[in-house]
């Protein structure tokens, strides 16, 4: 949700986050993650990188590694080209979206 709004307001975001998003779906095939077996309520959310990547923080000491490492300077960037508004309305969806995903399959 707030990569498509920073996508829109900051053609060069793309050529950031890509690069590190791929790093991630490398790592993910690496380790046997589908992001896309989560159960979501939106469709929109189906194969998110929020699942990815706390399975990779699970799995991959590299990936810790590298979210370490990069990780709190890319959420500031990010997070600078949103409202506060925008940035609490995101929290509070993936909120929502990771209790469905937490739920098994006959509680959807």
């Amino acid at each position: 949700m707030l990569a498509r709004i920073v996508y829109r307001r900051c053609r060069w975001f793309p050529l950031v986050r890509e690069p590190l998003l791929l790093g991630m779906r490398i790592l993910a095939r690496w380790h046997g993650i589908d992001a896309r077996r989560h159960g979501v309520r939106n469709p929109e959310c189906q194969g998110c990188i929020r699942f990815m990547k706390v399975e990779l923080e699970e799995k991959s000491p590299l990936f810790r590694f590298l979210n370490d490492l990069i990780g709190r300077s890319f959420t500031a960037l990010r997070d600078a080209r949103v409202t506060q508004d925008e940035l609490a309305e995101a929290k509070r969806f993936a909120r929502e979206t990771m209790k469905a995903g937490d739920q098994a399959p006959s509680e959807r």
